[in-house]
């Protein structure tokens, strides 16, 4: 099976989680969800779901209501909350872990974040990436994420897609060069070309 073929199959698996959490219908209760990360370009290789949630004033009571109602789930094995308003990120953040086989653990990141949010943020690259991506550069994406795991590298899939998409890199080898000449610090404002 191809990289392709296996992330299409992860991706059944996200939309099925997604589904039997409900988790686009509980979030439009607190603001506008959206799908983010490898799940929004089809770029899955390990069990991760990323959303950012849009709201007036980001809350931590309005995510635990959403929580409270996931946690019920048996399959959700854990919660987790951290407030990053005054940091960085400047959102809240919820994860939920979700047991799907006996040993195979998806990680779901939620963030809770105001909609004057000064960015970066993630739902600006949606729409750009997926114009921008090709099966060639998804396979290239997927191969180099997974030689990354492989190696236990620390890299953001972001930069990844930046390498592959804008500086046209096609390998691991490839993209350890050019990622140790182009290393950025804090958060990344790349959009593709």
């Amino acid at each position: 099976m191809n990289p392709l073929q296996k992330a299409e199959q992860k991706l059944i698996i996200a939309d099925k989680i997604m589904n039997e959490l409900d988790l686009l219908n509980l979030w439009s209760a607190v603001g506008e969800p959206m799908l983010v990360g490898a799940m929004a370009y089809n770029l899955i290789l390990n069990p991760d779901i990323d959303m950012e949630i849009y709201c007036e004033k980001p809350e931590a009571a309005a995510g635990f209501k959403v929580l409270e109602s996931c946690i019920k789930n048996p399959k959700v094995i854990e919660a987790r909350y951290v407030n990053h308003l005054h940091g960085e990120d400047q959102g809240i953040y919820f994860q939920l872990k979700y047991k799907e086989e006996e040993d195979f653990i998806w990680k779901i990141d939620m963030w809770l974040l105001a909609y004057d949010h000064p960015g970066p943020c993630a739902k600006d690259l949606v729409e750009l990436l997926n114009r921008a991506l090709t099966n060639e550069t998804r396979e290239a994406i997927l191969t180099i994420k997974e030689q990354t795991r492989e190696n236990k590298d620390r890299t953001s899939s972001i930069r990844i897609y930046e390498a592959v998409v804008d500086y046209n890199i096609r390998t691991y080898e490839e993209f350890i060069k050019w990622h140790s000449k182009y290393k950025p610090k804090g958060l990344t404002n790349w959009k593709p070309n």
